[in-house]
């Protein structure tokens, strides 16, 4: 009787959602939207939430990315979270039954690191960004390291990107000086 109980779970197990990627060899990079793929079979659910989460970072909290995935899909491109692609190793992406029941695991990825992405420069004049095909106006020479500024590797703790935007009255202000000069200039 074991036996058949060991067997039938053994079967459940193999008809379920799989996850393809991120995993150990192939992890993610903090820029821009980042690749998902999967296996499913007829018998599993249409739609699932993919959840980010890190059990070996204390105080993570699991950031749904991307609610109701179409399953047929078998690959999705997820946006990152609201304060950016958090940067280190130990991440997982949990495929779960919807935002409301983030504890049903349908499928988990293995293990894998987000990492510092690259922009390259070429002398043609435009900057490519590595993993997303974006292209921005060439304003230094050069590569953008990937070890972050303060000498952290890979394997500190977890950084959360802060987002680089000036606030709006820095530019009103620049603005401002601008014109006052002007007008003393021409006076």
């Amino acid at each position: 009787m074991r036996a058949v109980a060991a067997l039938l779970a053994f079967a459940s197990s193999a008809l379920a959602y799989s996850v393809l990627s991120p995993n150990g060899a192939q992890g993610w990079t903090n820029q821009g939207a980042q690749l998902l793929t999967w296996q499913r079979v007829d018998t599993d659910r249409q739609n699932f939430t993919a959840l980010l989460i890190n059990q070996n970072i204390t105080d993570f909290k699991p950031q749904v990315l991307q609610a109701l995935v179409n399953g047929t899909d078998g690959s999705a491109r997820l946006n990152p979270p609201s304060g950016g692609w958090p940067v280190g190793p130990h991440f997982r992406v949990n495929l779960v039954q919807d935002p409301n029941n983030l504890d049903t695991i349908l499928a988990q990825s293995p293990e894998f690191t987000i990492s510092v992405s690259t922009a390259s420069v070429s002398s043609t004049g435009s900057n490519t960004l590595a993993n997303t095909g974006a292209t921005i106006p060439n304003t230094a020479s050069g590569t953008v390291p990937t070890t972050p500024p303060d000498g952290s590797s890979a394997s500190d703790p977890i950084t959360v990107p802060t987002s680089a935007a000036l606030p709006s009255y820095n530019v009103q202000v620049v603005l401002l000086a601008f014109l006052s000069l002007m007008g003393f200039v021409l006076a």
